[in-house]
C-alpha cells in the first residue's frame, strides 16, 4: 500500500529578528508543521532580503518545506500589506473606471512584468523551495482601508489598447461581459507568464485562487485553465467562509473543486483553512475543516496564520490561542493517523 506523505503547514510574517523566529519555527514545527510559508513583501525585498536567506535556512533546519510568497507585491497579490513599487511607478498603475489611479500595478504592465522577474530571481535566491502566488487578482477596491474608491479596474492606455485590439471597440467605461473576459483573460495570462519564469529559472510553483462565493456554478470552468498551467505544481484555493459569512457547505463545495481539478490536471491539490480572525466559539471549525480537507484526500494543508494571528490586530482572532490549539490538535491528530498506518 502506498501512503501519501501529508504537509501541514502555517503562514509566517511580521517578525524578522531571527532569534525570535527560531523560537517560533520550533513551535510551529511542535504543532505537526512540515511545512512554513514565509511572506516576502516589497519591504522584506528591499530591506531584509539577507535576513529572509537566514529565515528560509533556519527553516530548512528544522526540516520545514518552505514556501514564499509575493505578498503585497504590487499591490496585485495577497491583502494586509502595502505596495510601494506602484505608488512610484505611475505609469504601471492600474487605472479606475472613474479615471482615478488605483494603488496597485497593472498586470498588463511590461514594467511591472520585469519587476517580477527581480522579484522572482530575489525569491529564488532565498532558497526557498516553491514560490507561492498569493490571490492574484485585480485592484479590489473593497479591500481598501480608507478610501473607497468606486469602479472597476483596470481603464489604464495598455489595457484599454489590448481591449480594442481584441473586440474591436474601444473599453467602455461601464463594466460589461466583454470587460469580464478581458479581465479574465489578462489575469491568466500574467500568471502563466510569472509561473514560466519561475518554473525555467528552477523553482515550483503554487497558486490559490480567491474563493468564488456568488459564481459556484462556474468555478470549474475558469479554474480548469489555471490548474491546467503546465509550469504549476500545486494548486489550490482558500475558502475563508467563516470571514465570508457563509456556510460550511461553501468550503466543502470549494475543496471538492480544488481536489477534481488538480487531480484532472496532476497537480498537488492545496487548501488553506482560516485561523484568522475566528470568531469565539467557531475554533472548532478550523478542526473541521482540516478533518475534512484530509478526508477528502487533500494531503497539503495549510493556516493562514501562525498563533491564530494574534499579532495582527486587525485580523486577530477573538481568542487567538484557543484558534492555534485547535489547529495544533487538528494536525497532531493527522500526524498520529498517518503513524499508525506506516506502523
Amino acid at each position: 500500500m502506498v501512503i501519501m506523505s501529508v504537509k501541514l503547514g502555517v503562514s509566517y510574517f511580521g517578525v524578522r529578528n531571527p532569534e525570535h523566529v527560531e523560537r517560533d519555527l520550533d513551535r510551529i514545527v511542535e504543532a505537526g508543521c512540515n511545512m512554513v510559508l514565509h511572506t516576502f513583501s516589497e519591504n522584506d525585498f528591499c530591506y531584509y532580503e539577507e535576513t529572509m536567506h537566514d529565515i528560509v535556512r533556519l527553516s530548512k533546519e528544522r526540516q520545514l518545506e518552505v514556501y514564499i510568497d509575493p505578498w503585497g507585491v504590487g499591490g496585485v497579490f495577497g491583502g494586509e500589506v502595502f505596495t510601494q513599487f506602484a505608488l512610484e511607478k505611475d505609469e504601471t498603475r492600474q487605472v479606475l473606471s472613474g479615471g482615478d489611479f488605483a494603488p496597485a500595478a497593472c498586470p498588463n504592465n511590461k514594467t511591472f512584468r520585469d519587476f517580477m522577474r527581480d522579484w522572482i530571481d530575489a525569491a529564488i535566491d532565498t532558497d526557498a523551495d516553491t514560490i507561492f502566488w498569493d490571490e492574484p487578482h485585480f485592484y479590489l477596491p473593497e479591500w481598501s482601508r480608507w478610501r473607497k474608491h468606486k469602479g472597476w479596474t483596470c481603464r489604464c492606455e495598455n489595457c484599454q489598447e489590448l481591449f480594442h485590439k481584441k473586440f474591436g471597440y474601444s473599453m467602455p467605461k461601464k463594466f460589461n461581459r466583454d470587460v469580464k473576459s478581458f479581465k479574465d483573460e489578462s489575469l491568466f495570462d500574467f500568471m502563466k507568464d510569472v509561473t514560466g519564469v519561475a518554473k525555467s529559472r528552477g523553482i515550483n510553483n503554487a497558486l490559490c485562487l480567491l474563493p468564488e462565493w456568488e459564481n459556484q456554478e462556474k468555478i470549474e470552468q475558469k479554474w480548469d485553465k489555471y490548474a491546467s498551467l503546465q509550469a504549476l505544481d500545486v494548486f489550490g484555493s482558500d475558502p475563508y467562509y467563516l470571514l465570508a459569512g457563509k456556510k460550511f457547505a461553501d468550503f466543502e463545495y470549494h475543496a471538492k473543486e480544488v481536489k477534481k481539478l488538480a487531480d484532472r490536471h496532476r497537480k498537488e491539490p492545496q487548501i488553506w483553512i482560516q485561523a484568522f480572525k475566528v470568531k469565539a466559539g467557531n475554533e472548532e471549525d478550523v478542526k473541521r475543516s482540516v478533518e475534512v480537507a484530509y478526508r477528502m484526500g487533500i494531503r497539503n494543508i495549510i493556516a493562514w496564520s501562525y498563533l491564530g494571528t494574534g499579532y495582527m490586530s486587525l485580523i486577530r482572532s477573538e481568542r487567538p490561542g484557543k484558534v492555534w490549539q485547535t489547529l495544533e490538535k487538528a494536525y497532531l491528530e493527522i500526524r498520529r493517523q498517518q503513524n499508525s498506518v506506516q506502523s
